[in-house]
Order: structure tokens, then C-alpha cells, then sequence
């Protein structure tokens, strides 16, 4: 395999569903890719940059989400499909909230800016964009963290983190108006 910005994204995406984000370092992604720890940051200056892009390849199926009959529909699917998204990922919500932090280019700010292009109130993209981000990042990081904990304690209470997102939404919603 040539080694490229795609398949160093590929392969460290592999590594994360095997063993999530405390097992991912860059020695340990250059051993699986057949290389010297430095022949990565040809690629990607530090690990920092690496998670941004893994940040933008899981992000990547978030948008174009589909028109709906009001701002506050179109805004539900955004974030419905961002949950889906990271949380698809073992330690998604973390790497996505790291990549973004460290740079990593949000589809869901362009979904949001058109949303609120169709629907009025064009000012409001960069806010909504900001909370829509954030609750869906902070839910889904309790929820992995919940799921990760339960798998060593079983004893733990469930908790439905469905409901508890549709819930929050919901309440997060109530403000928006077309």
C-alpha cells in the first residue's frame, strides 16, 4: 500500500475501532502501516493534524441533509446524523472534538448555514452551528464514556441515551423559529 494522507486516515481509523483512542499512537499506527514513526509526519505534522483529518472523514456523511418544511426539522436532522456519525466511531465524539479543536473543517456549519439560508435568520448559522456541535459532541461523549465504563463495571445503571438526546434536542429547538 502507497503510503498517502488517505491511507494513513484509513488505517488510523481501523486502529481506533480496534482499540479506540488510548490505544492509537503514532508509533503504534506506523508499525500497522510498515513504517518509521517519522514517515508519518510527512503526512501530518503532528498527531494533532492526523486527528483533524480522522475528525473530517467521520464527519464527512453528516452533510447534505435533506430540506425540510421548517428550520427546527432540517436542524434535527443535522444533528441526528451527526450523532450517527461520530458516535459510529469507538471514541468518536472525543476525536471529533479534538480534530475540531485542533482545526478540522465542521460539514455541519455549512448544513446549518444552509438551513438557515432557506429558512431565514442567516445570522444565527454561526450560534447554532456552536450549539448544535457541542450538544451533540458533549451527549455522545457520556454516552461512549458511559459504554466504555459498563463494559468493565456491568453493575452500572443503563441509561437511555435515545431518549435523553431526542429529549435535549428538543428542548435546544424550542428557540428556533423560521
Amino acid at each position: 500500500m502507497a503510503l498517502n494522507k488517505s491511507a494513513v486516515v484509513d488505517t488510523a481509523l481501523d486502529l481506533l475501532h480496534e482499540a479506540g483512542l488510548p490505544g492509537m499512537s503514532m508509533r503504534t499506527l506506523a508499525t500497522r502501516l510498515n513504517v518509521q514513526p517519522s514517515a508519518l509526519y510527512w503526512h501530518f505534522p503532528s498527531k494533532q493534524a492526523l486527528l483533524a483529518a480522522v475528525a473530517e472523514r467521520v464527519l464527512a456523511d453528516v452533510a447534505p441533509v435533506e430540506a425540510g418544511p421548517s428550520a427546527p426539522d432540517e436542524l434535527r436532522g443535522v444533528a441526528r446524523a451527526m450523532r450517527i456519525a461520530v458516535a459510529g466511531v469507538p471514541d468518536g465524539a472525543e476525536i471529533v472534538a479534538l480534530g475540531l479543536a485542533a482545526g478540522a473543517t465542521n460539514p455541519v456549519a455549512g448544513a446549518v448555514a444552509r438551513t438557515c439560508a432557506r429558512h431565514g435568520g442567516g445570522d444565527r448559522a454561526a450560534g447554532l452551528t456552536t450549539a448544535l456541535t457541542a450538544y451533540v459532541l458533549g451527549l455522545t461523549i457520556e454516552e461512549q464514556t458511559h459504554h466504555n465504563l459498563a463494559a468493565v463495571d456491568p453493575s452500572m445503571p443503563r441509561v437511555h441515551y435515545d431518549s435523553r438526546f431526542d429529549e435535549g434536542l428538543e428542548a435546544m429547538l424550542a428557540g428556533v423559529t423560521d
